[in-house]
């Protein structure tokens, strides 16, 4: 298959996506939603002195990413499953994996959106300077949504048969995205205070293996899941 063609039906489904997002409002609308106000409960409950302030903030600010992200992951194969529209685009001379590349990117512009409303409103409000170090932010952003969305995509497909797919998917989610979690809070705790040194590098290394194997894992089994 041609380079080219390839390149444009990536785009055409990245874009499919994105258009119908924009006008059914089904699912950034509530992300974003559940991520304000998950940012203003835990800051108006919780009570931290200065210097335990920046550890528990990044963490605070994965967890967020992951609860509000989740909801736009839910959405981001459904209707190709509620619609009856896998059997028709699977017609197209397209693979599997080019779908499941172009579901990736549309959830990483997802989070990336969603990043962009939470940091300012964690810096507001929990008085954390998160964009001390904006270049070691943005690498642990770009490889912490990699890795969420990788593993994302490939379970939400898995669970698209079942019933309870929506409490299903945040329970099976959480295990396997703890080390990105783990790796991405400590990494942006360290970016805060400006240690670039070799831990924080051997953090963004940890983020950057999740990404490769679970993009890989996700480019194997994602075929099989989207079967009918």
């Amino acid at each position: 298959m041609p380079a080219r063609f390839v390149l444009k039906a990536f785009w055409f489904l990245v874009a499919k996506d994105l258009i119908g997002e924009f006008r059914a409002r089904r699912a950034w609308p509530a992300m974003l939603l559940l991520g304000l106000l998950l940012v203003v409960l835990v800051e108006m409950q919780i009570e931290l002195p200065t210097e335990h302030k920046h550890s528990v903030t990044c963490g605070l600010l994965w967890l967020d990413v992951f609860f509000a992200g989740t909801l736009a992951l839910e959405r981001s194969l459904v209707s190709e499953r509620e619609e009856g529209c896998w059997r028709t685009l699977f017609l197209y001379p397209i693979s599997p994996a080019l779908v499941f590349f172009a579901k990736m990117a549309m959830n990483f512009v997802a989070l990336v959106i969603l990043e962009l409303v939470l940091i300012p409103a964690f810096v507001v409000f929990a008085n954390v300077n998160l964009l001390a170090n904006p270049l070691m932010l943005g690498l642990v952003a770009v490889l912490g949504n990699l890795g969420f969305v990788s593993v994302g995509v490939t379970v939400t497909a898995l669970t698209n048969h079942s019933s309870q797919k929506a409490g299903l998917l945040a329970l099976i989610l959480l295990p396997l995205l703890s080390p990105v979690l783990v790796a991405a809070a400590e990494a942006t705790r360290l970016a805060v205070i400006g240690e670039c040194n070799e831990q924080w590098w051997s953090w963004v290394q940890l983020l950057a293996v999740f990404c490769v194997l679970f993009t890989t894992l996700g480019f194997v089994l994602f075929p099989s899941a989207v079967e009918e």
